[in-house]
């Protein structure tokens, strides 16, 4: 006898049959929600049944990434292809639009290959995937100047940035029309698509990747509210999340930058990371970052966006939130990217949260601290306080008549503040060491062998070799004060997607995911360190694979 349901006559074989017919019902209803059907033309995945927009290849980002898998797969013979821009037309550009601009163009593939293995250090990448670096960097040469027909001139830094590394001799850094920063590799990439063809929509924030849940073939994306088809396929080229700050949280924490300003396009936020984790694809170099040095906002919203800056006198210190100084100084000229070797390894420069510089009068005057004109997202678009007063009166920036005063508006203690400048102070007057020998040379070695007659590399423990720079002048501090909010400043994270050589987003097996590509900072080899200019190099060399890669495809609708 078939054991009874206590709310009924149905028993519980009949129950469990019942149930298992619903479930069934109900999991064919989900499928048919998701996209799939018994019919085998319609494949499974969030496929519309109509699309908004359609392309024949489609590429996330308009930075220098971007741009070039843009032109290549024109210069291919693509008819439509379509950038997707996150940003309005006059904020466009990512990262490149307002950085140094500089690109690192290895002379020999070889060379480039051993340099960048010692520089990833203990983060080693697949040697097929790094001589696929080398060659495509080393080949951007003939390809700017030849087939793009830029002008290239030498760059006065970087050549190498880390002088004695092997392979360092055949680094070489070059400048469009030999131009700094100002956009200078950005608006001729940007003037040589809008020539060829290339269709541009702004405020077109991709979000979601449309592909088909079994093969993972990538048909399109979805971009605002609107659904993007893309016949041939996909290139991610959306940049990083250096803008994100709960992602920067998240990925540098543990590197000792719990807070940090990003100095790139505000709207790199991360959205390929989260497309990239939709799919299933692998992720790297989420930890690695190139930075700048400690950092200011200078816009009044609620953004992390800043600028760097260089105080117009000498006359201010470091503190952390407890009033105490943490470092010295002048020694954020010397990082590298915002690195320097501690102990056998290359942390971030560590700047606590919160951090503020304390100005005396000198240094505290007309000028926005002296920043410089030639990159960062508030100098290039033209946005946020040009002055100190204009800083104050924002609230961005506080001065005071006395430091007890200066130190409440900060929301610091008074009698702990002044009594770190007082010391400072008083270690002037009586002309004794610096508590961080402020005051001294720093790193500074004789940087010519006159034995035998040609550059040496200075070297110390710190592995700061070639770079020294003189004596610290002491100033005392004396008022009226100044103080503002300072953070490690951001250039650009390299973490996201992994990509082969061809610039083909791999899955978590190591597998190609079919027809979507990546190019850029989103999922960058540099997982350590890197030259300058090398984010800019890599971003046009992958760029240009992944254009030419998914000009090659035929149509998935044809």
């Amino acid at each position: 006898m078939e054991e009874k349901m206590n709310s009924g006559d149905v028993s519980r074989r009949g129950f469990l049959k019942g149930g298992a017919v619903v479930a069934a019902a109900g999991f064919a209803a989900a499928a048919g929600l998701a996209g799939c059907s018994q019919e085998p033309a319609k494949p499974c995945g969030n496929i519309p049944e109509s699309w908004d927009v359609e392309a024949d290849v489609v590429v996330v980002g308009l930075g220098a990434a971007g741009l070039s898998a843009a032109i290549a797969a024109k210069m291919d013979g693509v008819e439509h292809v379509l950038a997707l821009e996150a940003a309005p037309e006059e904020d466009a550009g990512g990262t490149t639009r307002v950085s140094g601009d500089m690109l690192m163009i290895p002379d020999d593939i070889e060379g480039a290959i051993e340099y960048q293995t010692n520089l990833n250090g203990p983060y080693e990448c697949e040697p097929e995937y790094m001589e696929a670096w080398a060659e495509g960097v080393v080949a951007n040469y003939d390809w700017l100047t030849q087939d793009l027909e830029f002008e290239l001139g030498d760059a006065t830094a970087g050549r190498p940035e880390f002088p004695g590394i092997p392979g360092g001799e055949s680094i070489e850094t070059y400048y469009v029309d030999g131009i700094c920063g100002k956009s200078s590799l950005w608006i001729p990439l940007f003037d040589k698509a809008e020539e060829l063809g290339v269709e541009v929509m702004y405020e077109m924030r991709a979000t979601e990747l449309v592909y088909n849940y079994e093969t993972k073939e990538v048909y399109g994306v979805v971009a605002g509210e609107k659904t993007v088809k893309a016949r041939k396929g996909v290139v991610l080229a959306c940049g990083g999340f250096s803008a994100n700050p709960d992602m920067m949280q998240q990925y540098s924490a543990s590197m000792g930058c719990p807070k940090s300003y990003a100095l790139g396009s505000p709207y790199n936020v991360g959205d390929g990371v989260k497309m990239a984790q939709q799919i299933g694809a692998d992720l790297w170099h989420m930890n690695s970052y190139a930075a700048a040095s400690t950092c200011i906002r200078t816009i009044p919203d609620d953004s992390n966006i800043c600028q760097i800056y260089y105080p117009t006198g000498v006359d201010y210190l470091y503190v952390n939130g407890e009033c105490d100084r943490f470092m010295y100084e002048e020694k954020r000229s010397i990082q590298r990217h915002g690195k320097q070797k501690e102990r056998g390894i290359w942390p971030l420069l560590t700047v606590p949260s919160p951090s503020y510089m304390i100005l005396g009068a000198k240094s505290g005057s007309n000028e926005l601290l002296g920043a410089i004109n030639y990159m960062s997202w508030p100098v290039i678009m033209e946005r946020g306080c040009k002055t100190n007063q204009e800083m104050i009166d924002a609230g961005l920036m506080f001065k005071a008549d006395t430091i007890e005063e200066l130190a409440e508006k900060l929301g610091l203690n008074p009698e702990k503040l002044a009594a770190t400048v007082e010391k400072y102070n008083n270690a002037i007057d009586a002309g004794e060491p610096d508590e961080f020998d402020r005051g001294t040379d720093v790193y500074a070695s004789n940087l010519f062998n006159a034995a035998e007659g040609t550059d040496a590399i200075a070297g110390d423990e710190h592995g700061t070799e070639s770079l020294a720079i003189p004596a610290f002048p002491l100033e005392k501090i004396e008022g009226p004060f100044y103080g503002i909010e300072i953070a490690l400043g951001i250039l650009n994270s390299q973490g996201g997607a992994k990509r082969d050589g061809k610039s083909q987003v791999l899955d978590l097996k190591g597998t190609p995911i079919p027809r979507l590509f990546s190019a850029g900072e989103f999922g960058s080899i540099y997982g350590y360190m890197y030259n300058g200019g090398g984010n800019c190099s890599e971003a046009v060399s992958t760029g240009r694979i992944a254009g030419k890669g998914v000009a090659a495809l035929e149509a998935w609708d044809a």
